[in-house]
């Protein structure tokens, strides 16, 4: 279960604190938080890194748009690790590297209002696994304010799609380093959306993002799942609350993502 993505910059010094970080996932990028004149020494220090380190996290590498294929076929030598391709708007403009997508995790990052209007080809795509917002590249392109309610139709629209064709979905990370109140209104509000984790750019964030996106009470939901099983009726009162099977599914859903933490 993926609850928590932090973006790791592919320099030696935050690669080496890695191994200390409590995510879900490590997403080392090689786009945004490398200058230009460093990304191909970057990409040998990923290469040389992953090649050495045996991780317990899930490792993805933020890709280059305008590199994508060259780094993706060097990347894909080395065995587990998933991808996450930016700027993601059509499946065609990856396509050359459909032959590596379809042996990895890929992570789409939609960062753009094309994006956004295309998420019924994205989500539908074969070898997309998850599909992850960028509202910090959206938010400046459209000039609009980065707020949970400005962003409620992109992130609804990512997430429905996301959930009709059963991929992840992860909102996008929260600037808000020492806002914490801020920082945690974002987190609540992904969470109530839907959204099955988020995107992080802070270790400062790990803890509360895994509560957040971890925090059902298992045991009430387990009661509740064998109460109505038990009931053998299509309609169940408990408590006051009315249960029906879609309820019920949720609930067996629930438990078996959080069986995985």
């Amino acid at each position: 279960m993926l609850r928590s993505l932090i973006f790791v910059p592919a320099k030696e010094k935050m690669l080496q604190k890695i191994s200390n970080m409590e995510a879900d996932a490590v997403i080392i990028d090689l786009e945004d938080s490398v200058e230009d004149a460093d990304k191909g020494n970057a990409l040998i220090r990923v290469k040389q890194y992953l090649s050495a380190n045996s991780l317990s996290q899930s490792v993805y590498v933020r890709l280059n748009s305008g590199n994508y294929e060259e780094e993706a076929k060097s990347l894909s030598r080395i065995g587990n690790v998933g991808f996450m391709l930016p700027k993601f708007e059509d499946v065609r403009a990856y396509s050359k590297c459909e032959g590596i997508w379809d042996a990895h995790s890929v992570i789409a990052l939609v960062e753009t209002p094309m994006g956004i209007v295309n998420m019924n080809s994205i989500a539908s795509c074969s070898w997309v696994d998850a599909v992850a917002f960028g509202a910090e590249d959206y938010t400046c392109m459209v000039n609009m304010e980065n707020t949970p309610e400005s962003l409620y139709y992109q992130k609804s629209r990512l997430n429905t799609y996301c959930k009709a064709y059963k991929k992840l979905s992860f909102d996008t990370p929260s600037f808000c380093v020492d806002d914490y109140e801020k920082f945690k209104k974002e987190v609540d509000s992904a969470v109530s959306l839907g959204f099955s984790g988020k995107l992080l750019i802070h270790p400062k964030h790990i803890e509360y993002i895994n509560q957040a996106f971890g925090s059902c009470d298992i045991p009430s939901l387990k009661k509740i799942v064998d109460q109505y099983d038990e009931a053998g009726l299509a309609v169940l009162v408990i408590e006051g609350r009315v249960y029906e099977k879609m309820h019920i599914d949720r609930m067996r859903r629930i438990i078996k993502e959080n069986s995985k933490i």
